[in-house]
């Protein structure tokens, strides 16, 4: 025997070791058991008889033995760069929901008088408007009074772990609006949007009927979205019932200020994408201006913690088969929010595709 076939024979005993290993931590799935324990058996087969593996290598064309192993070691490696992916994701996921769960802990307890007390006026007092702050002490003092001056008086705002003076403006605000209910939830970490709106969802899924609410609003912190827009909303709530009303930028490209080609473009894109990966027919898949009514809120569940929210949203929104209907919405890209790279940046879209994939087809 030499050293090679050692070694071969070796790497795929570890392999099998493996393969049991998974098993009694039932964590064995189908392609675990080829991998692992078919996978190893073989190749320590092939190690012992080379003419074997050289009349299996031409069923595929390969001359030589040994290219059939380096292309087999290819495919392994593939294999296990997804299986440590899959796992680094997974640990980002669990960390996400450890932030979040603490963050809405802190919320409840450190509001808990403010919200029993505080009752419903008005029409408007049935929603709830969300936003994501993380890093905008400029915006967001005057995006809350916009919110405000147009006559609604919840807010639930997600500091996301700002290193700026973001959560200092916010508790302005509150002092400046004592008789209304602004809800501060804090991540210890930034855990980016995704996370933001786990946080929203389990948070008015559990105290949804204490804040007398009927209706969850998405709103950004930096200045993009149009309080007046909500005229819009609440006309169409008036005139029909339906579970969710999505903003769109596609019903009329006027309402969207500054944009340009090559964003019009992407947006065209995801609408196509999201038709054939998701079965979502919906004109603006990536518009975040939202409503949606508490009861269609409590179906949705989501677990990704970056942009890939929007794929699981648009998912569910057809898996659930919920009624929805479009809303024209007025954007307004400043120099301001366009500078946000994190937001704003066109290879954000091809970061958000390549996961889309990898969640459709390898994340397990």
């Amino acid at each position: 025997m030499s050293l090679l076939q050692f070694i071969i024979i070796i790497a795929a005993i570890v392999f099998i070791l493996f393969g049991i290993d998974l098993n009694k931590r039932k964590k064995m799935n189908i392609l675990h058991f080829i991998v692992f324990i078919w996978g190893g058996a073989a190749v320590i087969l092939f190690a012992f008889n080379q003419n074997l593996l050289n009349a299996f290598g031409k069923v595929f064309g390969i001359a030589r033995w040994a290219d059939l192993l380096v292309y087999i070691a290819i495919i392994l490696l593939f294999y296990f760069y997804f299986e440590l992916l899959n796992q680094h994701t997974k640990d980002k996921y669990h960390l996400t929901r450890l932030v979040s769960r603490q963050a809405i802990n802190e919320c409840r307890n450190t509001y808990k008088e403010e919200i029993s007390k505080h009752k419903n006026q008005n029409f408007n007092d049935e929603f709830i408007f969300n936003i994501r702050v993380y890093n905008e002490e400029t915006t967001i003092g005057s995006t809350i009074d916009e919110i405000i001056n147009a006559g609604f008086s919840k807010i639930l705002l997600i500091n996301d772990g700002s290193q700026d003076n973001s959560e200092e403006a916010i508790r302005q605000q509150q002092k400046k609006h004592p008789d209304k209910l602004i809800l501060l939830a804090s991540h210890t970490i930034n855990r980016w949007w995704g996370a933001a709106n786990q946080t929203w969802y389990n948070f008015i899924k559990k105290y949804g009927e204490q804040l007398n609410i009927k209706r969850f609003v998405w709103f950004d912190a930096d200045g993009q979205m149009d309080i007046n827009d909500m005229k819009k909303f609440i006309e169409a709530i008036k005139q029909e019932n339906f579970d969710l009303y999505l903003g769109s930028r596609f019903i009329q490209w006027g309402k969207a200020e500054n944009i340009t080609s090559s964003r019009k473009i992407i947006l065209r894109i995801s609408k196509i994408v999201t038709k054939v990966f998701y079965g979502s027919q919906v004109s603006d898949p990536h518009n975040w201006y939202r409503v949606i009514s508490l009861s269609a809120l409590q179906k949705f569940d989501f677990i990704s913690d970056w942009m890939h929210y929007a794929n699981e949203f648009n998912e569910q929104l057809h898996k659930y088969k919920l009624k929805y209907k479009e809303i024209p919405v007025h954007i307004r890209y400043t120099q301001y929010s366009t500078s946000k790279w994190h937001r704003q940046k066109n290879s954000n879209s091809i970061k958000l595709g390549l996961e889309m994939i990898y969640k459709k087809i390898f994340f397990k």
